[in-house]
């Protein structure tokens, strides 16, 4: 598998985009940012679709402030499929007040590149890790 850094630098205009549309609430920006088919894998959870996804997204962004990151450990790239895995960190806040807390999760990240040229997360699987 090639590693290039024109895909590289495709993949984390991405990650850019999933942090920018949380960071504006934009619900339509971060589902597009999915693909049609995407489902996610929470540890300990059954499996969400896209559809799934959306309804919790609605619940979450109306209860906290969430800025999400992402620290990879590996990235394997060929042809339209990426593979990633690392560690998606999340820091939330309530609206209602509160402190900050911090909630990391193990993941790995299937991202395919659609028929327009973008990179769009396909499918998730998440183990839980510490809560900082």
């Amino acid at each position: 598998m090639n590693i290039s850094s024109e895909s590289d630098s495709e993949i984390d205009k991405l990650y850019e985009a999933w942090a920018d549309a949380f960071h504006r609430q934009d619900l339509r920006a971060i589902l597009d940012l999915l693909t049609s088919d995407y489902v996610l894998w929470p540890a300990g959870a059954q499996p969400m679709t896209r559809d799934s996804v959306e309804s919790r997204l609605v619940a979450t962004l109306s209860a906290y402030e969430v800025t999400p990151s992402f620290e990879r450990e590996e990235r394997l790239v060929t042809g339209d499929l990426a593979f990633e895995r690392g560690w998606d960190i999340q820091q939330i806040r309530p609206r209602a007040g509160g402190e900050m807390k911090t909630h990391q999760q193990r993941v790995f990240l299937i991202l395919r590149r659609g028929s327009d040229g973008k990179w769009r997360f396909a499918r998730g699987m998440s183990q839980t890790g510490p809560t900082v």
